[in-house]
């Protein structure tokens, strides 16, 4: 029911945008374009053909806003990045998350460029005069008493604790701007748990000292991470999307097992092939952006790193250079 009510919500607001168009293109684009920012590459077919099985013939064109993307291209640039259209495409997904999801994972290895997105629309917001507010920690650099607080148990005494103190801080800002707490690390149970309610409907922090923080309407988490190794159960269901395919190197044996057990409501099966686990899930309360590293490859990052140097002669010898041996080199490590 929370999974048909989410689809529902995202396709209303498509409909409402373009009354006009037939209820069928407007379910299809809404299933399409919210999971496709979830998908890895290599299963790209696999949702598509499943899309076009339940839409035989349908094919939608992707919503698009001219002027917000000609808007982040101008701030990639700026910020001395290189626009390449999948790049611009994620940061445009991204943003549509947001609209949308209060609590969302941006998933990818080291290096596929999560927190340029990131501050490629921070920034866009700020060109734009959203007056944006961005607060980032590491969770993982801090206790779990000193990331949402304690009572000292003899003077029953409260301390505050840094994630507490941060999201009170941001719902008292009074302003309707995006407000992000983007929370750097890796997942770990300890942590996480305690943002359940968060993460949910609820959208409330509760702490030991009783307080109750609501997630104002403006406010989102955003989870920087490279993998869902560590989640259990009850974050994979709230990180749930209709098809979502990892590595089992990236999810442990006993975890898949806890959640074949414990998960009502979900529907999980295991492929023929036990390197990968299909996981259709009913939930949809978390959005997610999954980063490939085959979205971007190697040329951005040594583009921009070119465009450092300070001779011409240079830049175009190592140009040559890197068009030269890197392709190359990279395509033997592959096969071999």
């Amino acid at each position: 029911l929370r999974a048909i009510k989410s689809v529902l919500v995202v396709a209303g607001s498509l409909k409402r945008e373009d009354p006009e168009r037939a209820e069928d293109q407007v379910l299809m684009r809404a299933l399409r374009d919210f999971n496709v920012p979830k998908i890895v590459t290599d299963d790209m077919p696999v949702f598509m053909g499943l899309i076009g099985d339940l839409f035989p013939a349908l094919d939608v064109p992707r919503k698009v806003n001219p002027d917000f993307e000609k808007q982040v291209r101008s701030t990639v640039l700026d910020l001395k990045l290189q626009a390449e259209d999948d790049f611009v495409l994620k940061v445009v997904q991204l943003h549509e998350l947001l609209a949308v999801r209060h609590s969302v994972f941006v998933i990818g290895n080291a290096g596929t460029g999560k927190s340029q997105v990131l501050k490629s629309l921070y920034t866009t917001y700020k060109n734009i005069k959203l007056r944006p507010v961005w607060t980032d920690l590491n969770p993982k650099a801090v206790t779990n008493d000193e990331l949402f607080g304690i009572v000292h148990p003899a003077t029953r005494e409260w301390k505050d604790g840094l994630f507490s103190s941060i999201m009170r801080d941001l719902a008292n800002i009074t302003h309707d701007g995006p407000k992000w707490i983007v929370l750097d690390g890796d997942i770990d149970p300890m942590w996480i748990e305690s943002l359940n309610t968060v993460m949910d409907d609820n959208k409330v922090l509760t702490l030991a000292s009783n307080e109750r923080i609501p997630l104002k309407p403006s406010m989102r988490l955003i989870f920087e991470i490279s993998h869902l190794r560590t989640a259990t159960p009850a974050t994979v269901s709230r990180a749930g999307s209709y098809l979502f395919v990892i590595p089992a190197c990236n999810i442990s044996e006993r975890m898949c097992e806890k959640i074949r057990v414990s998960s009502a409501g979900s529907l999980f099966c295991v492929l023929s092939n036990p390197a990968w686990i299909l996981v259709i899930s009913s939930f949809l309360f978390v959005g997610i952006l999954y980063i490939n590293p085959g979205d971007l490859g190697w040329n951005p990052q040594v583009f921009s790193w070119i465009k450092e140097r300070e001779h011409q002669t240079e830049r175009a010898n190592l140009i040559l250079l890197f068009d030269k041996y890197v392709p190359s080199c990279l395509d033997a490590l592959r096969t071999r």
